[in-house]
């Protein structure tokens, strides 16, 4: 057991993140690896760790006891470990093809509902049915992932959001579009991505040994950035010109290349355990939401990410009316605005292995959701595009560090046989918090003006950020002590969290 000095100075360790991929981020950083548990002063790494199994056998590795959800093991990482093989790249091509698909979609969405009205309510009701999904259905898309193969799981998801987006895409081209059929499209295609999204959560852990998680998420994240905010906008634009059904019909495209893709892994990934015993998915689904419960670090990680969101929502929502009424753009210059902020998102996901390496991964996160609220109030001051786009790419950059560092951080706490569930019980809360900020910003949008939901996402995100600070940081003083080279993961230990 280790002294009260020891214990102060380790509260909340991080993992060794090596970066440069999707969520958790890159960089070398650590993570808040098990939640109040006590360890025991280690000699071979063996020593056991107090309401956790024996850390397994790492030399030198020891164990501290932490406060508030954050004992550090420290270990010499074999350099080997941080390489990234060929099951990972199938898996971040497949992903970089969906993710020109879901840029096209996610752009033209809003761009064609406003050729069917101009109401903000009814525009932000399209942003709310394609975030709706992880509320109605994101834990239960958990636990079915935990329970089977994953990798079907994404081949079978993307396969059959192929064959939605044709579908769609074939009611446009014969005249049935209708702002009603936007709204369904969107909600059915998030019902598919909860899946999709959480069995690629679950299984890069066991593609990618744990010191290489940031890098492999900091490249996932990197590459659906590049797609989705940066090409999409001004490509979706320009498609939009020439017929309105050509983005889906290209969407369609890339879900049949991304499955035949993923159809290469199968075999690539390792089963999970076995389960101990049959359990019913309401079961599983309840597991996730009170681990998660839990767990104070991930808990708080949780309630701000979920108020960025709900912030970020509340301005997406009216962007397209923003930028046509506010700052005076046609709609090429809404996809060229969207790319700008964009490239404050590319920004992010390459520093983020500065960010997290310098100042840990808390204060990296508390650094962004503190700027974001800044932005958003000058936004919503401003009528002049460049500003506007020069202010708001300080968001997108924020966003990118905030989705790679979290993502690490759930994929290295959360034991890997709970890690669909928990993952999914996490973006019911922080994703689930989208489609509310959503439907907030288009009415405040039609109450008080079109710079109201830019208040009022600076007001909410500067609240939650304030709020925050107590939980987040209890464990900034051993991120700038934490290994840079990581620490053990044990994919199938029982429990990790802490008594908070």
């Amino acid at each position: 057991m280790t002294s009260a000095p020891e214990a102060d100075r380790a509260a909340a360790g991080e993992r060794t993140d090596g970066v440069k991929g999707p969520y958790g981020v890159q960089g070398t950083d650590g993570v808040d690896r098990f939640d109040g548990v006590d360890g025991s002063d280690g000699s071979d790494g063996t020593d056991g760790v107090e309401g956790v199994d024996e850390a397994e056998g790492i030399d030198g590795a020891v164990g501290v006891e932490g406060i508030d959800g954050a004992d550090v093991l420290a270990r010499t990482v074999n350099e080997d470990d941080k390489r990234l093989r060929g099951p990972f790249w199938k898996l971040w091509t497949a992903t970089f093809v969906a993710s020109w698909g879901d840029g096209l979609r996610l752009a033209a969405l809003p761009l064609t509902a406003a050729l069917f009205t101009r109401d903000p309510m009814l525009l932000s009701l399209v942003t709310f049915a394609g975030q709706l999904p992880w509320v109605i259905a994101g834990t239960f898309a958990g636990a079915f992932v935990d329970r089977h193969d994953q990798q079907r799981v994404m081949f079978w998801s993307d396969a059959s959001r192929a064959s939605i987006a044709g579908l769609f895409t074939l009611a446009l081209a014969t005249g049935h579009g209708h702002i009603a059929l936007l709204l369904v499209f969107a909600l059915v295609m998030g019902v598919v991505e909860t899946l999709r999204d959480s069995a690629a959560l679950a299984v890069l852990p066991r593609l990618v040994a744990a010191p290489a998680l940031d890098k492999a998420n900091s490249l996932l994240q990197g590459g659906a950035m590049l797609c989705v905010e940066l090409a999409g906008p001004p490509l979706a634009a320009l498609l939009l010109v020439s017929g309105t059904s050509l983005p889906y019909a290209l969407d369609a495209l890339t879900f049949v290349l991304s499955a035949l893709l993923l159809a290469r892994l199968a075999g690539a990934v390792p089963r999970p355990a076995a389960r101990a015993a049959a359990t019913s998915l309401l079961a599983d689904a309840g597991e996730g939401i009170r681990w998660l419960w839990r767990h104070r670090l991930l808990r708080a990680v949780c309630a701000l990410v979920g108020a960025f969101n709900f912030a970020l929502s509340a301005v997406v929502s009216v962007a397209v009316l923003y930028a046509y009424e506010v700052l005076g753009v046609d709609s090429v210059g809404y996809g060229l605005l969207m790319s700008v902020i964009a490239v404050g998102g590319v920004f992010g996901v390459l520093v983020t292995p500065v960010l997290t390496r310098s100042l840990g991964r808390t204060r990296a996160l508390l650094l962004c959701c503190g700027l974001a609220p800044v932005a958003f109030a000058v936004a919503g001051s401003t009528s002049q595009p460049l500003p506007a786009a020069a202010v708001l790419s300080v968001v997108g950059m924020a966003l990118a560090v905030i989705t790679v560092v979290t993502t690490s951080l759930r994929q290295v706490l959360v034991p890997g046989e709970l890690l669909g569930r928990v993952g999914s019980s996490y973006r019911l809360v922080a994703v689930g918090m989208s489609p509310l900020g959503a439907l907030a910003g288009g009415a405040t949008a039609s109450l008080a003006g079109l710079r109201a939901p830019f208040y009022l996402a600076a007001a909410v995100l500067g609240a939650a950020w304030a709020l925050s600070l107590p939980a987040l940081s209890s464990s900034e003083s051993s991120d700038r002590n934490s290994p840079a080279d990581g620490m053990p993961r044990r994919p199938n230990s029982p429990t990790t969290e802490g008594t908070s």
